[in-house]
């Protein structure tokens, strides 16, 4: 967060980085936090640990026309990637454990990959239609849901990065910071936060519910910067908690 902004609402800074609490609302121009015309094509690196379980999206990146261009969203038991609107593969993979998650996702061509364990595992999905090339440059970029009727992402945020280039993707341990490596030992103080609360009504245990994209984004605002990329390709990748 910027010294010079005000930490949203429902937003709790903690050592190792934020907490969104089901108060939170952050939103921001897309030009705010990747280069006008970026393509789709783009890795993230996440470290993260939920606090509900439900049926939440982590953030969504909507057109000007308020088009669902770029999500991801955590069900029970599966991580749904949005490449569009109304488009997505989806992963068997479970978020809603209580446990710190070190992850990245590649959108690369027609390919979406996600990578754990420091890229010792990975698994691909194949798009089988055409994805948008560009994300609107007039866009909305919104953190921890899809509009102001979805249910809230709850939980703690480490590391949020968005990389144009995959390089980063085989070897994303050597890309989180320190303290997110070791987030199992940086618990906030905050007891009531920590345990995995009750599950959301609208949370199916198998089966992943997409949510319609509609209008109406609320907020406040969130600068994220992706850091550079390191230079040395053959440095060795930290080991993960």
């Amino acid at each position: 967060w910027s010294s010079s902004r005000a930490v949203p609402q429902g937003v709790i800074p903690f050592k190792s980085g934020v907490i969104f609490t089901q108060r939170a609302r952050v939103e921001a121009p897309i030009s705010t936090i990747l280069p006008a015309g970026s393509s789709v094509d783009l890795l993230l690196v996440l470290s993260l640990c939920s606090h509900r379980i439900n049926n939440a999206f982590l953030f969504a990146v909507k057109s000007k026309k308020k088009k669902l261009q770029l999500g991801v969203q955590f069900v029970p038991g599966k991580i749904i990637v949005y490449v569009g609107h109304k488009r997505s593969v989806y992963f068997d993979y479970n978020v809603h454990d209580g446990q710190w998650h070190n992850m990245a996702i590649d959108i690369r061509g027609q390919t979406v990959t996600l990578f754990t364990s420091c890229g010792k595992r990975r698994v691909h999905a194949d798009l089988h239609f055409k994805k948008d090339e560009a994300l609107d440059p007039h866009g909305s970029f919104l953190f921890g849901k899809i509009n102001q009727h979805s249910v809230q992402f709850e939980g703690a945020i480490c590391q949020f990065d968005i990389y144009p280039s995959a390089k980063a993707a085989h070897h994303y341990c050597k890309y989180l910071k320190k303290q997110c490596r070791q987030a199992d030992t940086y618990r906030p103080n905050l007891p009531p936060l920590i345990p995995i609360l009750p599950r959301d009504p609208s949370a199916s245990p198998s089966t992943p519910q997409r949510m319609e994209p509609s209008s109406g984004l609320v907020g406040g605002h969130m600068g994220l910067q992706p850091p550079p990329l390191p230079t040395n390709r053959d440095a060795h990748a930290p080991g993960m908690p």
